[in-house]
C-alpha cells in the first residue's frame, strides 16, 4: 500500500473515494462544505435523509459524482465528538473506511481534518493498513483480486520528514500486528510448534537478530519440565524460542517479553467440550503478538534490548499425556500439583518466566490467552493486567490507550492467594472458580522472582468470534500496538 501526501484542492483531486470528515452536530465547514456545495448540496440531502449526525463511525455515501469533483465517489464520515478528536478517533475512523471498501477501491483521499497533528498521519495509515486486512489463504480465488492500493492525505502544511517518518512506523507496527493475525488465524493442522519455530526464525533473519530454538531434548536437559510435560500427549514436539534484539549502542534498559503459544489446546486429559475446542487454534495468540512485537522492534529500532520468548506446544490427549495429581518441576526448581490439565498455558509459562529471571533483565511482560475468568470480569475486547510493579502496570496501560487496545488492571488480592496453596507441592495450577484470572497471574508470580513483571490475560481481545467495529473477525493482533508504543517510549 503506498502513502503520499497533497496540498491540492479536494474537489480537483482525481480519486476513486474521497473521504472527509464531520464531527457530531457540526455545521458543513471546510472541505465537507467546498464538496457539498460542488455536488449541488448531494451531501446534505443525504445526510437529511438518513439521519446522519456525525456520530463516530456512522457515514453517508455518494456513489457517483458525475464528474462535478474529480473523485468518483464521496463517504461523508462521522467522527465523533469534536472535543474526544484525537489520533485514536483517525485511527477508527480510517479502519471503517477501509472495511467499508475492502475491494471497492484502489485510490482512496482523505480530506484535510483527518491530519490532526504529530501522530495522526501515522494514526491514519495504521487505520486503513489494519482495516483492509483479511485472511482468504485458503479460499478458492476467483480471480477479483482487489484491495486498497494507493492513500493520499490532504495537507496544505504537510513536512516530507514528518510524513515519512510517520508512514515508516505506520507500516511497520501493521505489518507486524497482520503477521500475529495471521498466525492466529492459521488451521492447528499448519501451525505447529515446528513452524510456529520456523516463522521465529525468519523474523529474527529478516531483522538482524539472534535466534536460539531449543527442541525436546534441550527443553529436558535445561529442565524445562512444564513445557516437556505439557506436550507429551501430542505427537508434535515443542519448542521453546529466544529472540534477542540488541540495539547498537548501550541499551536504556533491557525487557522480555513472554509468550503462550499452545497451538492447539484440547484440553487435555480434562478435555474441552466440543464446541469450546473450537477456535483453540488462538491459544498461541500470545506467542503471535511476542513475533509481532521483536518483528516491529528490530524495524524501529529503540534504544533498549528486548527479549522474545515463547514457550509453545499442543495440548493433546495421547497415551502419554500428563495427568491430575502429577507433580512437575519448572524451570526455577518450585513444584506444581497438577489439579485440571485444561490450565496448561500457566505451566508452559512457569519454563519461560523463569528462564526470562536468568537473563536478569530490567522488566519482565507475559501476553497470554490464559484465563475464561478474565472474559468473564472484562467482556471480550478488553484485557487483564496484573503484576507485581505499579508503575509497569500502569505505563502499560496508558500505551494501551495511545494505541487504541483496551486494558483494566485486576487487583492481585492476597485473600485469594490460598487458592492455589498444595498440600503435595509448592503450588497447584488451579484454584477455585471464583477469581481465576487473579490466582492464575499470582501462579504466575511465582516464577518471576523480584523482577518488575506485568501480565496481560489477552483471552478475550485476541480473538472476535465475529466481526466488530474495529478489528475482524478471528485473530486481532492485540498487545502487538501496545507493547511496541511501550517499548519505543522506554
Amino acid at each position: 500500500m503506498d502513502f503520499k501526501y497533497s496540498g491540492e484542492n479536494v474537489n480537483k483531486i482525481s480519486t476513486d473515494l474521497l473521504v472527509v470528515g464531520i464531527f457530531k452536530g457540526d455545521k458543513f465547514h471546510g472541505s465537507v462544505k467546498s464538496v457539498n456545495d460542488a455536488l449541488g448540496n448531494a451531501l446534505r440531502e443525504l445526510a437529511d435523509d438518513e439521519n446522519f449526525d456525525g456520530e463516530l463511525g456512522k457515514s453517508v455515501d455518494v456513489s457517483r459524482t458525475f464528474g462535478k469533483i474529480g473523485a468518483k465517489r464521496v463517504l461523508l464520515l462521522g467522527l465523533g465528538d469534536k472535543l474526544r478528536f484525537s489520533s485514536g478517533t483517525v485511527r477508527k475512523a480510517a479502519n471503517i473506511t477501509a472495511r467499508k471498501l475492502r475491494a471497492a477501491a484502489s485510490h482512496v483521499t482523505f480530506g484535510p481534518e483527518f491530519n490532526g497533528g504529530k501522530g495522526y498521519i501515522a494514526a491514519l495509515a495504521e487505520g486503513v493498513m489494519l482495516g483492509a486486512y483479511g485472511f482468504d489463504k485458503y479460499k478458492t480465488k476467483n480471480g477479483e483480486e482487489g484491495g486498497i492500493e494507493n492513500v493520499v492525505i490532504v495537507s496544505e502544511s504537510m513536512k516530507d520528514r514528518r510524513f515519512e517518518d510517520e508512514i515508516f512506523e505506520a507500516k511497520a507496527i501493521s505489518e507486524s500486528t497482520c503477521l500475529a493475525r495471521d498466525m492466529v488465524n492459521e488451521p492447528p493442522v499448519y501451525m505447529t510448534p515446528s513452524r510456529l519455530a520456523d516463522i521465529a526464525s525468519a523474523v529474527a533473519d529478516e531483522g538482524g537478530m539472534r535466534c536460539e530454538i531449543f527442541d525436546l531434548e534441550e527443553i529436558k536437559r535445561r529442565g524445562m519440565e512444564g513445557i516437556a510435560a505439557v506436550s507429551r500427549g501430542s505427537a508434535e514436539p515443542p519448542r521453546f524460542i529466544h529472540l534477542t534484539y540488541e540495539p547498537r549502542r548501550k541499551p536504556k534498559a533491557s525487557l522480555a517479553v513472554v509468550g503462550k503459544g499452545i497451538t492447539f489446546d484440547s484440553g487435555g486429559l480434562c478435555i474441552k467440550p466440543a464446541d469450546s475446542m473450537r477456535t483453540m487454534k488462538m491459544d498461541m495468540a500470545g506467542a503471535a503478538a511476542v513475533l509481532g512485537i521483536m518483528k516491529a522492534v528490530a524495524c524501529l529500532k529503540p534504544s533498549v534490548k528486548v527479549h522474545g520468548l515463547i514457550s509453545t506446544c499442543e495440548n493433546m490427549t495421547g497415551p502419554a499425556a500428563y495427568k491430575p495429581d502429577d507433580v512437575i518441576r519448572a524451570y526455577n526448581g518450585k513444584t506444581i500439583e497438577v489439579i485440571n490439565t485444561d490450565a496448561e498455558g500457566r505451566i508452559v509459562l512457569s519454563d519461560a518466566l523463569s528462564y526470562a529471571v536468568n537473563l536478569k533483565v530490567d522488566e519482565i511482560i507475559d501476553l497470554a490467552t490464559l484465563t475464561g475468568a478474565c472474559m468473564v470480569a472484562l467482556g471480550t475486547y478488553t484485557a487483564g493486567v496484573m503484576g507485581n510493579s505499579q508503575k509497569l502496570i500502569d505505563r502499560i496501560i496508558k500505551a494501551a490507550g495511545g494505541a487504541g487496545e483496551k486494558m483494566w488492571q485486576l487487583p492481585m488480592d492476597e485473600e485469594l492467594r490460598p487458592e492455589i496453596k498444595s498440600d503435595v507441592a509448592d503450588m497447584k495450577n488451579v484454584g477455585s472458580r471464583w477469581g481465576g484470572a487473579i490466582t492464575a497471574a499470582m501462579f504466575l508470580e511465582n516464577f518471576v522472582g523480584n523482577t518488575d513483571w506485568a501480565h496481560i490475560d489477552i483471552a478475550g481481545p485476541a480473538y472476535n468470534e465475529k466481526e466488530s467495529n474495529w478489528s475482524p473477525k478471528g485473530g486481532t493482533g492485540f498487545g502487538v500496538r501496545t507493547l511496541v508504543s511501550y517499548i519505543m517510549d522506554r
